[in-house]
This record gives structure tokens, sequence and C-alpha cells, in this order.
């Protein structure tokens, strides 16, 4: 009988589907981050100020409170979630932490100013790069997506391909993390897709 604190094995939502990635074209690709722990923090009215600082002293990461920054160590990012809340995701094999080792360690850190909760089962995050990446999410939100207006470390949440979505600029190739709930994960990865075909010759 399996340990009742063990966590669940975590299983994509875009299964079946052959291949690495969803699209790999010379300018462009899109693929899936598989196996990501995505931690939710919503912290308590008057409390903000004090969770963004444990965060970012637990993390060795900024946890910026102003809406719409995403700050990152390269392996783990501290995003702006929502008023008075953050996604903190990381894999934890590139980052080397055991299973629930972070939760146990926002939990610690936030005590009783916040509410942190895991959400990896559900959520599903899509990482599109390239130099076209700009035009297809351009096809999918109405953001204004010039470097000037929003570049990396910037995030948002909004409507892309019609659904709500974590939006994240992780670099300047462009690079995009796009995180979206999982029971929305395959015809959200199919929109992003579709928009991908008119590059596929180039």
């Amino acid at each position: 009988m399996p340990d009742k604190n063990e966590l669940p094995v975590r299983v994509s939502p875009l299964i079946p589907r052959a291949g690495e990635h969803i699209v790999d074209y010379k300018n462009l690709r899109l693929s899936e981050r598989k196996a990501l722990t995505a931690i939710q923090v919503l912290t308590f009215r008057g409390k903000h100020d004090q969770a963004a600082v444990a965060i970012g002293e637990a993390l060795d990461i900024e946890c910026s409170t102003e809406p719409g920054v995403s700050n990152s160590d390269g392996k783990t990012q501290v995003t702006w979630n929502g008023p008075n809340s953050w996604m903190i995701v990381c894999s934890d094999d590139e980052t080397g932490r055991a299973p629930g080792e972070l939760l146990a360690t926002l939990q610690d850190a936030v005590g009783e100013l916040g509410a942190v909760v895991d959400q990896s089962h559900g959520r599903c995050a899509l990482r599109l790069s390239g130099a076209r990446a700009r035009q297809v999410m351009a096809k999918n939100t109405a953001i204004d997506l010039h470097p000037r207006a929003f570049g990396p470390g910037r995030c948002a949440l909004t409507s892309v391909a019609h659904m709500n979505a974590t939006f994240v600029q992780v670099d300047d190739s462009p690079t995009y993390d796009l995180f979206v709930m999982r029971s929305l994960a395959r015809s959200f990865a199919q929109a992003i897709e579709h928009a991908c075909h008119e590059f596929a010759n180039e």
C-alpha cells in the first residue's frame, strides 16, 4: 500500500502525443514543459509585502509585488499571478529538489502570511520559442508584444487563443512560457500549433 504522503506520478495532459516537440520548425518550436512543480501562493490581507520578502529570501530570487513581473534564477520562476498572488514554477530535476521540497520550503517561508497550494496537477505548461514566436502569439492574444512593451521578465494573466492563461516572456529570442488549466490543455496546444503552421516551410 503506497504511503499516504507520497506524491502521485505526474502524467502529461497531452498524452497520447508522439515526438519530443509539438512543433519543431527552423524558426519555431513548441514543447510541453513536463513534470513541473507549480505552487500557488495567495497572501492574506495586509501581508503581501512581508510574504514577498519571505519568499525571496527562501528561494534567493526577487519576489516582486509589481504586477506583470516574473523573476527567475534560470531554473525557478516566481511569477505575479494576480492581486496578492504568485505562481512559483520549477522542474525538480533541473533544480535538484526532491518531490514536495519546493512546497515545504514555501509553506515554511510563508507560514501564517498566506495560503500555499500545490497546483502541479492542475496546470499544463507549454514553451514557445524561436524567431517567429512573437508573430504566433500576436495571432492569439491582444497584448502588445513589441519589445518596448513586453520583454523578458514580463508576464500577464490574459486570454490566449480564447482561453485564460498565464503568459511569461522568458528571454528575447523570444521564448514564452504558457500556463493553462489542465482541462484546457489539448485544445490550447492545438490552437497554438495551428497558429504555427504558416511558418512551417521557411
